[in-house]
């Protein structure tokens, strides 16, 4: 199975499909005046940012959107480093890289409203490793 799309509600579709843009290399597929932005990487995932308003009446958002975030992976430690030096200098509000979760991590807020974490793989450790049994997981 693959993952092909992630649909994000953003407060500001414009500005995040821009730093998609800019700082991820993911390129625009539709743009729906400010309400909505379609967006694809170079493996085929696609990305909407979706500012749909009418529609939260009838739809139930977590309580704390904050908690909402999707990743992108790095190759290195030198990588995040990078891009954490673009984005701090371009002006974003960006947590300083550290070690979290076993992997060097950082994250920031978008103009959308969620967060994005810039990350090199978090290894996962054979007693972490989900077997088929959601009861075996550690606690």
């Amino acid at each position: 199975m693959k993952l092909n799309h992630i649909n994000l509600y953003s407060h500001d579709t414009e500005a995040d499909r821009a730093m998609f843009e800019q700082y991820f290399g993911l390129r625009t597929l539709v743009v729906r005046g400010t309400k909505m932005a379609i967006m694809q990487d170079d493996d085929g995932l696609v990305l909407i940012v979706n500012h749909f308003a009418k529609k939260l009446e009838d739809f139930s958002y977590p309580r704390q959107p904050d908690i909402m975030h999707i990743g992108f992976i790095q190759k290195s430690h030198e990588d995040v480093d990078a891009l954490y030096k673009r984005l701090s200098a371009d002006g974003w509000e960006v947590h300083a890289p550290c070690d979290t979760h076993g992997a060097w991590s950082f994250y920031f807020r978008a103009k959308g409203g969620y967060f994005i974490e810039v990350t090199t793989v978090t290894p996962v450790r054979p007693r972490e490793a989900y077997q088929g049994n959601p009861q075996s997981y550690p606690a």
